[in-house]
């Protein structure tokens, strides 16, 4: 579920994603929000003390809010290794894409950043819930544990060495192939 917000943080949040996706962390600064936002300093400051706080409250939102969409879009598929492609590509095709997009975005997924390793965190964890039972019933000798947490920075890697959007979607696809048929073996 996605944090709820007050009017005024859900819209300095809302402004302060398109400055960081644009200018990324390093070169964003308080104006460019404040700009952006339609407040004053004085106004920004009251609602977060510093860049840091805004960039953390961003990562959230855009976690929480993507980890709902997966959750929401799993119902609709039956397999282990159609839930886990859906996920893993929503995750880390669509996180690839976007920064494509917004070059100067790429700090904005950098582990250095206490919010983005609890994202990051977070998508191991909805990993580890599609992989209990599977990896429960299989004789492999890895957990659910182990293996989301293998898949979560195999992709993380893949975002940092993939040519294009096809090939980081290809690689999740030799990944979740792999790992759905080791969980199939009896």
């Amino acid at each position: 579920m996605v944090e709820s917000m007050s009017p005024r943080r859900t819209r300095i949040v809302e402004a302060a994603t398109k400055v960081f996706l644009r200018y990324g962390f390093a070169k964003t600064t308080m104006v460019d929000i404040a700009e952006a936002t339609g407040l004053t300093r004085p106004t920004l400051y009251q609602e977060f003390p510093d860049k840091e706080s805004v960039f953390h409250a961003v990562v959230d939102h855009m976690v929480a809010t993507k980890l709902a969409e997966i959750r929401a879009g799993l119902g609709r598929r039956k397999t282990l290794e159609a839930k886990l492609r859906f996920a893993c590509d929503a995750w880390g095709s669509e996180g690839f894409d976007m920064v494509r997009a917004h070059p100067d975005a790429a700090d904005m997924w950098e582990l250095g950043f206490a919010s983005v390793c609890r994202g990051y965190e977070g998508f191991g964890t909805l990993l580890e819930e599609i992989l209990r039972e599977p990896a429960a019933r299989s004789r492999n000798a890895a957990s659910a544990h182990e293996l989301a947490r293998m898949m979560v920075y195999a992709i993380k890697g893949f975002k940092d060495i993939a040519k294009d959007g096809a090939d980081i979607r290809r690689l999740i696809a030799t990944q979740v192939a792999v790992v759905a048929a080791a969980l199939a073996l009896d």
